[in-house]
């Protein structure tokens, strides 16, 4: 018996991760989005280390990485003056503690990263 697909609403990042989580599962799903296409939108997210271990879980963490500009400082400024208020290194010793990157994706590379295996999964399934 074939269990009946998960619906999630939304083709955006989340319900395209969602997707491939469940897909991972052996779980079907149908993604509803009200746009009639799917494409790149909006501008770059900052993601930190935590980010990237759920990418390696979803099985999409070298291709995130491999699109990923990476940050090695994040620098808070006053917006009256100028100046350095203070930064936080996020250079390689930052990335040997935690494991994983903190850097800057545009929004729809990454959206793109998710669509391929759903866009796998979907064209596989007869669901």
């Amino acid at each position: 018996m074939t269990p009946q697909p998960i619906i999630i609403a939304g083709g955006g990042i989340g319900g395209l991760a969602a997707a491939v989580g469940l897909a991972q599962k052996g779980v079907p799903t149908v993604v509803l989005e009200k746009a009639p296409a799917l494409g790149e939108i909006g501008a770059g997210i900052q993601l930190g280390p935590n980010a990237f271990h759920c990418f390696d879980y979803l099985g999409v963490g070298d291709a995130a990485r491999a699109i990923a500009v990476y940050v090695d400082n994040l620098r808070l400024m006053d917006a009256m003056s100028g100046e350095e208020i203070t930064h936080i290194p996020l250079d390689e010793p930052f990335r040997v503690r935690f494991g994983n990157p903190y850097a800057v994706i545009h929004r729809g590379d990454l959206h793109g990263i998710f669509l391929k295996p759903v866009a796998r999964t979907a064209a596989s399934s007869s669901v």
